[in-house]
This record gives C-alpha cells, structure tokens and sequence, in this order.
C-alpha cells in the first residue's frame, strides 16, 4: 500500500514539474481582441463569472439530486439574462461571439426546462459538459482587452 502511494506521489510530482516547465514558455497570447471600454469590459466579464457561478450551482444541485434548485439556477441565466450587456456593447462583439454566448443562454435555458421535464441529474451533467465546451472554444478564440482612451501619437523620426 506504501509503495502504490509513493508511486502516486511521484507519478504526481512529475507531473507538476512537467506541466510548470511547459508553462513557462506558453507564448503569446495569439487569440483575437475584443475591445471595449472599461465599463463594457466588465460587464462582458460579469456575465462570465456569472456563468461559471451558476453552473458551480447546478453542479451542487445536481449533485444532490434537487432538480428544482437545478432548474431555478439555469433558468436566472437563460434568455431573459441575456439582455444584460446593451445593445450598443453586443454591436462591438463579433458574430461567432454572439453566436457562442446565445448558445450558453440557451443551453441554460434547455437545462431548466430539462430539469423540471426529466429530473435527470445525470442528464444535466452532459447539458453542463456540453455548455463548458462552448465555454472554452470562446475562451480560446477570444480575449477581451480595453480600448486605449486616445490613439497612440506617432513618434516622428
């Protein structure tokens, strides 16, 4: 039993070292720019922790089994919430974004009702594997950066 628990350790071990040396030398960052102004930025960004929130949420209502709280969650994440950021931010957004983050307000939307229908907390997990693969294709498409408040001046030579 020593022995497989060393072995463990050292299985682990080796793959913290492999994974923090291959961190290292990450790169850049080649993924496209969605720029907005602070304000916009943060609400871009709030709408995302809030996604990450309530399917930490769903995860733990699921988990128990209590299919309403499950459906409750999701529904405050649907399609009503997806009015959140105006009209006027959404317009700055490319079309594939768009298009990615409707995809999770449905999906969530799919899972309230789903829940409620099915009480299937086994089928949520999929409806939640699903949504977090939508979740990283966006996140490794996209970053969202602050518009510079004035153009850079040219240096002249």
């Amino acid at each position: 039993m020593k022995q497989i628990f060393k072995a463990t350790l050292v299985g682990l071990a080796a793959s913290l070292a492999m994974s923090s040396a291959a961190a290292l030398d990450i790169g850049t960052d080649e993924r496209m720019k969605l720029v907005l102004r602070p304000d916009e930025r943060h609400l871009v960004l709030f709408e995302m922790r809030s996604f990450l929130h309530t399917l930490q949420v769903i995860s733990d209502a699921a988990l128990r089994e209590d299919m309403q709280a499950v459906a409750d969650a999701a529904r405050s994440m649907g399609s009503g919430a997806a009015n959140l950021i105006p009209p006027l931010t959404v317009a700055k957004l490319p079309p594939t974004f768009q298009m990615l983050a409707g995809t999770v307000h449905t999906t969530f939307d799919a899972m309230a009702l789903d829940a409620e229908s099915l009480g299937d907390p086994v089928h949520t997990q999929r409806q939640m594997t699903q949504m977090l693969q939508t979740c990283n294709a966006c996140h490794g498409i996209y970053q969202v950066a602050v518009e510079e408040p004035f153009p850079r001046l040219k240096k002249k030579r």
